[in-house]
């Protein structure tokens, strides 16, 4: 059998602290308070054996009459003092059909030794008749650790905390470089589609071909308006002229908003070449040829 020492001295401090709590009540203000308020059922917590962060819990009984706590008076949650810390209050029936309130607390302070501290005494106005009031009650509680340990070793302060262990990340890492060899490997090879079919399509589209060879020309030379002829001519699949034009949107139909530029420059072009008169105006034919171009490309499938 194992037998505890009490220490005596500690044990008496303690009864002090609880004897000059309940003094410190007026005699006068109990015997008012007795007259406006009935002693309330109350299961207490246990006194003795608490530490910082534990919880302690009161159940109130409540009347059997049908009467309850006016809700605007519950105990709020909210630090009730430098030791407690109260929580919502919650509500409860046991088998007998009785109905509780369960006023809990959490202990948020540590003492340097054993301390005796009360939970708060509470006053519950009912929606009729007189109020409960929950007398005072002491509980001890403890320090985490003493300041100093008997004996020797590691026991003799308190050590800091131990430190997280670091979780194995080489598997992560690995899959990591995987997923990224692979996006890489994915972007490359779009890359190099969209390369290939770009280059593919300027050699195979008559405008694109046009284009790529009107960067490099003067607009003002007659090579460069002969490039775009044979792109113009390539599309429709025959000799375009301004009468033909209609035939040239008819299998082209993607060239339908450029059709009023494409009239301007057969114009242009016949007062070139067969008038023997030169151009009276200037002529975009750089810009008609990118629209050209541009218009071909979004048609491509």
């Amino acid at each position: 059998m194992t037998h505890r020492r009490f220490h005596l001295p500690r044990l008496a401090g303690v009864a002090c602290q609880a004897m000059i709590a309940f003094a410190m009540v007026p005699p006068a203000a109990l015997a008012q308070e007795s007259t406006v308020a009935a002693t309330a059922v109350v299961q207490q917590p246990r006194a003795f054996g608490h530490v910082l962060g534990d919880v302690v819990t009161q159940r109130i009984l409540l009347p059997a009459d049908g009467r309850t706590v006016d809700p605007a008076a519950l105990p709020r949650p909210e630090r009730v003092s430098g030791w407690l810390e109260r929580r919502p209050v919650q509500w409860e029936t046991d088998a007998e059909g009785r109905r509780w309130m369960r006023v809990t607390y959490q202990i948020v302070n540590a003492p340097q030794s054993l301390t005796a501290i009360a939970l708060p005494v509470l006053s519950l106005p009912m929606t009729r008749g007189p109020a409960l009031r929950t007398g005072a009650h002491l509980i001890s509680v403890g320090p985490l650790t003493p300041q100093a340990v008997l004996g020797k070793g590691d026991l003799l302060e308190m050590r800091p905390d131990r430190p997280v262990p670091i979780l194995p990340t080489a598997q992560i890492a690995r899959r990591m470089e995987l997923w990224l060899a692979a996006l890489s490997v994915t972007v490359a090879a779009w890359l190099g589609w969209w390369a290939w079919r770009n280059r593919r399509e300027s050699r195979r589209l008559p405008f694109a071909r046009a284009w790529r060879r009107m960067r490099q020309l003067d607009p003002a030379q007659s090579e460069a308006w002969l490039c775009l002829h044979q792109a113009l001519n390539e599309t429709a699949g025959t000799v375009l002229r301004a009468a033909t034009l209609p035939g040239l949107l008819a299998r082209a139909p993607h060239l339908q908003p450029l059709c009023r530029q494409l009239q301007h420059f057969y114009a242009q072009s016949d007062q070139r070449f067969f008038s023997g008169e030169a151009a009276a105006e200037s002529f975009p034919l750089r810009a008609l040829c990118r629209d050209l171009y541009l218009a071909e490309k979004r048609a491509r499938p």
